[in-house]
């Protein structure tokens, strides 16, 4: 099966991942504390502003081609309104 482990720990202490290597984003991200804006991430957002995760890397990811495509072309939307914000 497609995506049934993750190849993320190369990210341990970067990005926060959940008890079986998947990155957690959006509402599943439970420690942000170190973002500038002090916010939470938003949709398929990490940890980190402006950084990303889709598909089968993804916690909570139903691991099918379709859905990593709209996933995808979600983020892109998402990643030119973080290039276009102000960052400091």
């Amino acid at each position: 099966m497609l995506g049934a482990t993750p190849n993320t720990d190369w990210l341990q202490g970067c990005l926060e991942t959940d008890h079986r290597h998947f990155i957690r984003v959006g509402a599943d991200v439970t420690d942000y504390r170190t973002r500038a804006d002090g916010a939470s991430p938003s949709g398929l957002e990490t940890r980190l502003p402006g950084v990303f995760a889709v598909g089968d890397v993804r916690a909570g990811s139903v691991k099918r081609v379709a859905s990593v495509v709209g996933e995808g072309s979600v983020v892109v939307a998402a990643v030119h309104r973080a290039l276009a914000t102000d960052r400091p």
